[in-house]
């Protein structure tokens, strides 16, 4: 009798299935909750910590074998504020729009951790992770291939209200793209039209449409006036901003134009190699850098009008300004593919010969390892001009 009492109450002691998935149902619902939860103006609602996605290398058609990895992104931190726009600049291939990605959640992070209201979206599913993509949207960079040229307007703005019916009932679905035409400028009798019938700044606003269709409070811009003309990209930029103050929205603006990054950003991070090399204002990181790939590394265009006169580059008032204690001339930038990639590179200016790198054991002198064909030595080689 004993012997029973025991095994009774070690079937007692296991856990019963539905209870586990009644605790699941539970913590979803309170991330659910969290992330429908309102968040005060200049609270941070979006918190990028140590953010990695690497790109694996393989080797072998049948048998792979990963060789290395591309870095992407490689420890990427920031904040973004409710109804702030954060600028992000960097060459092509530094990862800006990875950085997109892994902030929609579109790609899967190699590690790090991205806080939405306090919710880690990198680790949430279901209804949870549903309830995140609704309140984060995008605006892709070619307004060509992002609109889809079988579907109608009506269809490509109402699409998001088939996946979340609760924002826009069947019925009422028609009005609201109507609506949300009319709010990005175009004219709501345009419901029936094709993608084709557009220019590319009245489907930049289509694309816009579609991410405000959801009622979001973050919109990633990834590249959204790079593909438009000067005179499109000021009304698209123009509209952002009145976009912004009517629905209290937040924005990560990714962009190569530096004059058009300042003049919408709040802030400005400057990416290099798959880090966040520098974030500021745009007063610190234009007028005082402390990186030496900063956006002041570009040379100015022409003048304001068209009775400028042109300037010499030498003279030029918007030239780069080297930083202090920085060499005249410098190396092409390294291949994130070598090792130490990262680091900034100079030339020896004082060693006679401006074309001639220092030596491994000079104080200014800087390397970076090249991979090694079979046969070479062990010693990493030294970048010359050509290489």
């Amino acid at each position: 009798m004993a012997d029973l009492g025991k095994k009774d109450e070690a079937v007692d002691a296991t856990p019963n299935v539905t209870d586990v998935e009644t605790v699941d149902a539970a913590t979803e619902a309170e991330a659910v909750a969290a992330i429908e939860a309102p968040v005060e103006r200049g609270e941070p609602i979006l918190q990028v910590r140590n953010l990695v996605k690497h790109f694996p290398l393989t080797q072998g058609i049948l048998f792979k074998k990963q060789i290395g990895a591309v870095k992407a992104v490689d420890g990427v931190s920031f904040d973004l504020y409710q109804g702030e726009t954060l600028g992000i600049v960097g060459e092509s291939g530094c990862g800006k729009s990875t950085v997109a990605k892994l902030l929609m959640n579109l790609e899967r992070a190699t590690a790090g951790e991205v806080f939405y209201k306090g919710q880690d979206i990198t680790k949430l599913s279901g209804r949870a992770l549903k309830a995140v993509r609704r309140n984060i949207q995008m605006v892709f960079q070619d307004p060509y291939t992002s609109l889809n040229p079988r579907m109608t307007v009506g269809d490509i703005i109402g699409e998001p209200f088939d996946i979340h019916p609760e924002v826009a009932p069947k019925g009422d679905r028609r009005r609201k793209v109507q609506e949300l035409l009319d709010v990005v400028g175009l004219n709501p009798e345009y419901i029936n039209r094709y993608p084709h019938q557009f220019s590319g700044g009245q489907r930049q606003r289509i694309g816009i449409a579609r991410g405000l269709a959801l009622n979001p409070e973050i919109i990633i811009c990834d590249e959204p006036v790079s593909a438009l003309d000067v005179s499109v990209q000021a009304q698209v930029v123009n509209l952002m901003e009145k976009l912004q103050d009517e629905f209290n929205l937040s924005y990560v603006f990714i962009a190569h134009d530096l004059s058009i990054v300042r003049h919408i950003s709040d802030r400005v991070g400057v990416m290099y190699l798959g880090k966040m090399a520098e974030i500021g204002t745009d007063v610190q990181i234009y007028d005082h850098p402390t990186h030496p790939l900063h956006p002041g590394a570009a040379v100015g265009g022409p003048g304001p009008g068209p009775g400028s006169p042109r300037q010499p580059r030498a003279d030029h008032p918007h030239r780069r300004r080297p930083l202090a204690g920085e060499p005249a001339v410098r190396l092409p930038l390294p291949h994130p593919l070598l090792e130490g990639a990262g680091q900034v590179l100079h030339r020896d200016a004082a060693a006679g010969d401006p074309g001639a790198l220092p030596g491994p054991g000079h104080p200014g002198g800087a390397r970076i390892g090249v991979p090694l064909r079979r046969g070479e030595g062990r010693g990493p080689r030294v970048l010359t001009r050509g290489t």
